[in-house]
């Protein structure tokens, strides 16, 4: 199948794919890792290499492949992430001609083989085309962020949060920072995230951490334009 629209250079996009049949590969931390470490490797003009020798040296380390995909050019920057059960989200910024589409199809491509090995399966792991969504506008790329970071609730205490029913943003909070496949720490202050590139254009419009914070719990429970973030 074609996309029907093709991604422009230095322009913003939310990106979204799913398992086939919605299979909770990702619930499986070693899935959810591997899948992480596909976004660290796959952004590069380099990642072949990089995925080959993880491939064919038993001894090699992430670090090893990390060095050979640092040596290429970055296809996007990833400005936000989640990894979910059965699917995940990304907030991108296309770098490169093609950038988005060769950077999915290698994630795609490297997590695929991962798990079909393990599983003695075959046959594609997600969904024909991914899913896309032209960011327009400042507010939506900011929006986007915070429901990028706060979709681990869906899996953490259910989709009720949805409907402005979180009833201890506290607690909440602590669980979202436990939940180790998205890029919320990273914007909390919390630690850095090898993943990222091109944060700016969203941390600097906050002066600190805790307004971001602040920003996200208050979309949280007042958020209305949820349908339109939504990719369809």
């Amino acid at each position: 199948m074609l996309r029907k629209n093709k991604f422009v250079p230095n322009h913003y996009y939310h990106i979204y794919n799913r398992t086939i049949f919605s299979m909770p590969e990702f619930k499986n931390p070693r899935n959810a890792k591997k899948l992480a470490q596909a976004f660290l490797l796959a952004n590069s003009t380099q990642s072949s290499g990089a995925f080959q020798l993880l491939r064919n040296n038993k001894n090699a380390t992430i670090e090893d492949a990390l060095k050979i995909a640092e040596g290429g050019e970055k296809l996007v920057d990833i400005l936000s992430y989640a990894i979910m059960p059965n699917h995940y989200h990304l907030l991108l910024k296309e770098k490169q001609e093609k950038g988005i589409t060769n950077f999915i199809h290698k994630c795609n491509v490297s997590i695929a083989k991962y798990i079909n090995i393990k599983n003695d399966r075959r046959g594609p792991l997600f969904e024909s085309v991914f899913k896309s969504k032209y960011i327009s506008t400042n507010d939506y790329l900011l929006h986007l962020s915070l429901y990028i970071h706060l979709n681990p609730l869906d899996f953490i205490i259910g989709k009720e949060w949805r409907k402005h029913k979180i009833q201890n943003w506290e607690e909440t909070e602590k669980s979202l920072l436990k939940y180790p496949w998205s890029s919320l720490n990273f914007y909390l202050g919390n630690q850095d995230d090898r993943i990222l590139s091109g944060t700016e254009i969203i941390r600097g419009q906050f002066e600190t951490p805790k307004e971001y914070e602040s920003f996200l719990r208050e979309w949280s429970e007042d958020f209305e334009d949820e349908k339109n973030i939504l990719i369809d």
